[in-house]
């Protein structure tokens, strides 16, 4: 984090977007392959294009008539990067799994238990093996990093523009954090008691959501609605996210809240609906239904981790006269800008984040 966020007790005027996206690749990258290529700047500079060309080349080629697509493919300068990012994947990530064969292979030979890795590589291999299937860990790798980090980013980016927009609230969310690292040190269970930064964390997608609709699908077949209504086949359709403004379902929808989600939890029958992976039809910032985000457990466990540190480690604002910046709204997508600035100092702190049991040593 320090890499990222620097160690100066002085106020630092530094871009946040690249600071976080570095961050969350980074933390992404160490579940999904270790440890090792996490911190492979060639890999984090993977993790973090891919996405953006995969996007922009999709919306090149829908411009393409279909009958040239073909062609025209290998000659899109977006469809030429994908290739070099899928070859120089490959490179990095074949050999890790070629490693970790060759380690497997050995300790059975020397008659003892392959070792096991707790990342998605890991998980990979041991499918693979149980089903006696091949798998090309390579798109599996790029379609997990395209699916978690820059939507993983945004969020974060909001959570510490809201920080600084409502500087009240980091107080409580700090000492939540340093009560319940004390009690639990880093653990699932840790995570699952940071139940005011779990408000936050709703709260922050409720009002500042990464986009106005959810569940956009394409119509296959024509559809009849119960009321009458036709959907034809090749249509669109998408469902607006207006109800988090709902004043009779959120009081004071326009105010933000951090408690409001700890409230309703709090209430009968609300521990469950009210927390931030749960998906409700009047709350779609993971979807819902059947088609719910799937990695929206893992999205929630690694901004948790994420914003401790911060808060443990460091005091933000933003720049002297400036306020939040307004988001960029694109189609139904509401970004943060890609240069947006706060400022920022390290903090001393209450507790050791590496190891928040033990006491912390003096400097």
């Amino acid at each position: 984090m320090r890499e990222y966020f620097g160690e100066s007790e002085e106020w630092q005027t530094q871009p946040l977007k690249e600071a976080i996206l570095n961050l969350v690749a980074r933390l992404s990258s160490r579940v999904f392959l270790g440890k090792d290529l996490c911190r492979d700047p060639a890999w984090l500079n993977i993790s973090k294009n891919y996405t953006v060309d995969v996007f922009m080349a999709a919306n090149l080629m829908r411009l393409v008539p279909g009958p040239l697509r073909p062609l025209l493919y290998w000659f899109i300068p977006t469809n030429t990067r994908l290739r070099r990012e899928v070859r120089d994947a490959r490179q990095l990530i074949l050999p890790e799994v070629e490693r970790r064969r060759k380690r497997a292979e050995d300790a059975l030979e020397a008659g003892e238990k392959p070792p096991k890795t707790a990342d998605t590589i890991g998980w990979m291999v041991e499918i693979a093996q149980a089903r006696g299937r091949a798998v090309d860990y390579v798109p599996a790798q790029l379609s997990l990093t395209m699916a978690a980090i820059h939507t993983t980013t945004e969020t974060t980016t909001k959570c510490i523009l809201q920080l600084c927009d409502t500087p009240e609230i980091v107080q409580p969310l700090r000492e939540e954090v340093i009560q319940v690292l004390r009690e639990e040190g880093w653990t699932k269970v840790a995570l699952g008691k940071m139940r005011l930064l779990d408000s936050f964390l709703k709260e922050v997608q409720r009002t500042h959501g990464l986009a106005t609709t959810s569940m956009n699908r394409l119509v296959k077949n024509d559809i009849i609605l119960s009321d009458g209504t036709k959907l034809p086949k090749g249509s669109r359709i998408l469902v607006p996210d207006d109800r988090t403004h709902d004043p009779s379902i959120f009081p004071e929808p326009e105010k933000f809240d951090v408690s409001r989600f700890l409230t309703l939890r709090e209430q009968s029958g609300g521990e469950s609906k009210h927390q931030f992976v749960t998906t409700t039809s009047d709350h779609l910032g993971f979807g819902h239904g059947q088609h719910a985000c799937p990695g929206r457990f893992f999205a929630s466990n690694e901004m948790k981790i994420a914003l401790s540190f911060i808060l443990l480690r460091y005091d933000l604002k933003f720049p002297d006269g400036e306020g939040r910046p307004k988001d960029l709204a694109f189609e139904t997508a509401n970004m943060t800008a890609p240069n947006l600035k706060v400022q920022i100092r390290r903090r001393k702190e209450e507790i050791d984040g590496r190891d928040p049991q033990q006491p912390l040593q003096a400097a």
